[in-house]
């Protein structure tokens, strides 16, 4: 909708220039479009406010949103805080290491923020919020209060993550939709437990933007104009991070001072101090310095990009990312460095690793860098890492305006049938392609189903039905009905055409390829007389190693659902607990009237449908809706290697994120179960499981 962001608000907290260049666009964009974008920075020695200073945004400080009315709010959690920290510091020190020197200042600025944003989301009552990140302070507080706010929330990636894996611990914690540039990086995090379902690759906004003011403002030739190498081959170091020795750098230093068309440009990354980088400077010696010319925040390195011809990095960088994708060929400085990363261009076949001496030597022979890369292993690498970069900006805007759209949607309207509820059980299947699958769960449920009362079997198809398949469907007799899939309607779409035309009292929804196990209606059927037909009842599921796919569902760490006691043994004592959870999931035995005034399935949800409408269940009734009944007992055959669809991240999470809170550490308390419990219980089941073969 072309009107959709006029008087839509956005709170965006900002932080260092060179992470913002990621946001801006976006919200220069969304401006353009209507919406009143709002900046809040936070208490960091003014750099944030030099920040917005600088970029010449319309920004507030949190502090500007705490009054005198707070301060005995801003006591209590100061002093709560303060004795968090001193107990881990007291219970939880390593041996040995240095202790970091908190000062009191700062825990007292982390209340009042608290506060402040609180106060903040309370005030301006935003449609969306935005953020770089969760790992500082600021981004936490900020997060945490639009989710309990119920304010759809957004983070963006900062950068190319080039570093070792548990340095992102902080990284893959995340309670809001993080946006990353690219699949490579989607997948390093989720490697390492990030909930692959909100982490969505939407390209760097920043790049398509930047490439094009490049070109069309001729930077390159203006550039290199004002720095008088117009006719000479331009080399750029980037140098982030830690600095390299001036020493080891000689050889490179001494071929540019030899060569009368050759300078050198060096960028120190802003987190450098500006005294250090003076002092490293400084003693290059005197007649090396000629061609070579350094700058610290004075220029901007997309400029220096531009008048370039070769980049090089001594340490792995964003900027080496960017470099490749502003057609500059990449050198990767083979150099002693305190800290060796394990990302490594060379190894994706995009810079060639050189030391100071080969590349002095290299220069010297006027070699073309151009040609020392293989275009295609370039293209290769900018697919993996930046997605979509020239939509970048437009998919974020896409995403934003369904995450707001989900977070006002209302519940689906009840729905009626007309046709009489003349039996028991109303089995609806939605079936896998698999025809070995479909022929062992059709015969679970014809030998399993026995003598718990009257059902009607009715089969979801699968698109594009297999013959095998269908010749297996063609053999079925009795009380079947068959539902061809039409094109372009969604699973669960399906499924609530299929409870139209049930005449089952109960309708039992089954995901694909579940084999339910002798007595699973009779344990329903007791579940139902125990909590009453306005509930919903789940089953155990396990895989065929016997070890657990479903006992309920909880929200972890990050707020993400997963099942409880996922992968441990089927019976595991606390799996073995009859009880209420707020959702389940794979499979639901509902009656067909509360299903039909729930609205049925929303369709929008996708693979979070069944626990979609337990959650409008609960929140309809007020009350416990949802019960885990583990005798009821399925095996699933499933490999979940289903795609995944964003949107149903995007709708899910941005209808409920305001209720996903973590409950999995209270499942365990509740269970009296430890960490060393979980791991016991993992390591026996995992080596009971290593032989078996399927």
């Amino acid at each position: 909708m072309a009107d959709f962001w006029q008087n839509k608000k956005i709170i965006v907290y900002i932080a260092l220039p060179h992470h913002t260049r990621f946001i801006s666009p976006v919200m220069e964009r969304l401006s353009r479009q209507g919406a009143e974008i709002l900046y809040i920075v936070g208490q960091a020695e003014r750099s944030q406010e030099i920040t917005a200073v600088k970029l010449g945004l319309n920004y507030s400080h949190v502090f500007d949103f705490v009054t005198d009315q707070d301060s005995d709010d801003i006591q209590t959690n100061y002093l709560q805080l303060r004795d968090v920290l001193s107990g881990h510091l007291k219970h939880h020190f390593l041996l040995g290491s240095s202790p970091l020197t908190v000062i009191d200042k700062t825990l007292y600025s982390t209340a009042v923020e608290y506060i402040g944003f609180r106060n903040l989301l309370k005030k301006e009552k935003p449609d969306l919020c935005f953020a770089l990140h969760e790992l500082n302070r600021w981004g936490k507080i900020f997060a945490f209060w639009s989710k309990k706010l119920n304010i759809p929330v957004i983070t963006f990636q900062e950068g190319l993550y080039y570093g070792l894996d548990f340095g992102y611990t902080g990284h893959v914690q995340y309670t809001t939709l993080n946006l990353v540039w690219g699949k490579r990086i989607k997948k390093k995090l989720t490697d390492f437990e990030a909930p692959g379902d909100r982490i969505l690759p939407v390209g760097n906004t920043h790049l398509a933007n930047e490439i094009e003011y490049q070109r069309k403002n001729a930077i390159r030739k203006k550039k290199r104009k004002q720095y008088r190498c117009k006719d000479s081959f331009a080399l750029l170091l980037l140098i982030s991070g830690e600095i390299p020795s001036v020493r080891e750098l000689y050889p490179l230093f001494e071929s540019v001072a030899d060569s009368t068309g050759t300078f050198l440009f060096i960028k120190f990354h802003p987190i450098t101090p500006l005294d250090q980088m003076k002092k490293w400077v400084s003693s290059i010696p005197d007649n090396y310095t000629k061609r070579i010319r350094a700058f610290h925040d004075d220029e901007n390195t997309y400029d220096l990009m531009s008048l370039s011809d070769l980049c090089i990095l001594v340490q792995p960088s964003t900027t080496g990312l960017e470099a490749l994708a502003l057609g500059k060929p990449l050198v990767h400085l083979d150099v002693r460095m305190r800290d060796k990363l394990p990302y490594s261009f060379t190894e994706f076949k995009v810079a060639v690793k050189m030391t100071p001496a080969e590349l002095g030597k290299a220069l010297s022979q006027h070699t073309d860098f151009s040609r020392i890369i293989h275009p295609d292993d370039v293209k290769t690498y900018l697919q993996a890492e930046l997605s979509e970069t020239d939509t970048a900006i437009e998919n974020v805007i896409n995403i934003s305006e369904k995450l707001i759209q989900a977070s006002r949607e209302k519940d689906p309207k009840p729905f009626q049938t007309a046709v009489k509820a003349d039996k028991d059980w109303s089995m609806v299947v939605l079936l896998s392609n698999g025809p070995e699958n479909v022929l062992a769960q059709l015969e679970a449920l014809a030998i399993n189903s026995e003598n718990e009362g009257t059902f009607e079997v009715i089969l979801i198809e699968p698109e594009d039905m297999s013959k095998k398949t269908s010749d297996i469907l063609d053999t079925l007799k009795g009380d079947v009905l068959r539902l061809a899939r039409e094109s372009g309607i969604s699973s669960f779409e399906m499924m609530n055409q299929a409870s139209q035309k049930a005449s089952g009292k109960t309708l039992l929804f089954l995901g694909r390829d579940l084999l339910p196990l002798p007595r699973w209606l009779y344990h329903l059927k007791r579940g139902i007389k125990q909590y009453g037909v306005d509930t919903i009842l789940g089953a155990k599921i396990t895989d065929q190693r016997g070890s657990l796919v479903h006992a309920g569902m909880v929200l972890d760490k990050n707020h993400f659902p997963v099942s409880a006691y996922k992968h441990l043994a089927s019976d595991f004592p606390p799996a073995l607990k009859e009880r209420s959870f707020k959702m389940l999931d794979h499979f639901i035995c509902i009656h067909r009237a509360f299903f039909h005034e729930l609205g049925g399935f929303r369709e929008k949800t996708g693979k979070f449908a069944f626990m979609d409408i337990c959650l409008r269940a609960d929140y309809r009734k007020k009350r416990d809706t949802c019960f885990y009944i583990p005798d009821a007992v399925m095996v699933s055959l499933n490999d979940n290697t289903d795609l995944f669809n964003p949107d149903d991240s995007i709708y899910f999470f941005g209808r409920w994120q305001g209720v996903l809170w973590e409950n999995q550490e209270a499942l365990y308390q509740t269970d009296k179960i430890t960490k060393a419990d979980l791991d016991a219980a993992r390591m026996a089941q995992a080596m009971k499981t290593a032989s078996l073969k399927f």
